[in-house]
């Protein structure tokens, strides 16, 4: 019976020995299942960054080259700056937000920065907004709040890079602000 014991022993040392991968047929498959998972989500964020994000950067880059034109140093009048931001600013921003609120995602940790995202054009929509009744009003307080949500919309738009590079980064995305 001795012999018998040590021979099924030695037996199976070469059998763990001769296996490559001391992991059972089951956990194999979680194994592969959860690097597809990995990679599935890794595209999503690479197309999340490089197409959803690129649209709403888009028109916001539109918007604000519109509105460089009649503010700063290349202000002339308040009417000036009246017309182009109600009648080109605006509108191209409101195509910036409808953008990010069409975003659709599928992955769990992409939805806070579609969010992100929705909340800071939302943010920045309100302060063109606010800067529009403040030129029809001639009024400064208005003027104040505009400023405001722009720098709230500043700080927002901070955090949603930071929070775009730690997911990037985890899924090992070459992520810099402004790629979008």
């Amino acid at each position: 019976m001795t012999k018998l014991f040590y021979s099924l022993f030695a037996v199976l040392i070469l059998l763990a020995g001769c296996s490559d991968n001391n992991s059972t047929p089951k956990e194999e498959t979680e194994q592969t299942e959860h690097k597809a998972s990995q990679e599935e989500t890794q595209k999503e964020i690479v197309n999340f960054i490089n197409n959803d994000i690129a649209k709403v950067s888009a028109y916001e880059t539109e918007a604000n080259d519109e509105l460089s034109t009649v503010s700063g140093d290349n202000y002339s009048s308040e009417d000036k700056l009246y017309d182009v931001l109600t009648n080109k600013v605006i509108p191209t921003y409101e195509k910036a937000v409808s953008e990010a609120k069409n975003i659709q995602v599928n992955s769990s940790e992409l939805e806070p920065l579609k969010k992100q995202m929705e909340d800071a054009t939302s943010t920045y929509y309100e302060a063109l907004q606010l800067e529009k009744e403040a030129l029809e009003k001639d009024n400064e307080e208005l003027f104040g709040k505009s400023n405001a949500k722009a720098q709230e919309y500043l700080l927002m738009l901070k955090d949603y890079h930071e929070d775009m590079a730690k997911l990037a980064k985890k899924y090992d995305i070459d992520y810099q602000q402004g790629a979008e």
